[in-house]
């Protein structure tokens, strides 16, 4: 009876992990917003880019002054990544966005 009772609650904690990735996935790709303008974005002070008019945004987190999004990229062209390492786990490194 005990072993049922762990396998149940294991069940349930899978059921409750699968539907908690789907809610996730459900409400990062419902809650979309798309650039009305260019927005230009900046890594660093030397370092600009734009994202072009009609870019579709996903929200990642919000905070008091200051909102941050994510941006889906598709490319061919893996030659000009290379990955990076943190000093700390689930770190965030975003860009700079703003109006002209």
């Amino acid at each position: 009876m005990k072993y049922i009772a762990t396998l149940g609650i294991l069940l349930f904690g899978l059921l409750c992990f699968v539907t908690g990735n789907i809610w996730y996935k459900y409400t990062l790709l419902d809650s979309a917003l798309i650039l009305t303008e260019t927005l230009t974005i900046q890594s660093d002070s030397k370092q600009l880019g734009r994202l072009p008019k009609n870019t579709i945004l996903y929200p990642y987190s919000s905070g008091p002054s200051i909102d941050t999004y994510v941006v889906f990229v598709n490319t061919k062209n893996r030659d000009v990544l290379k990955p990076v390492s943190f000093e700390r786990y689930m770190t965030v490194a975003p860009v700079d966005g703003y109006r002209n």
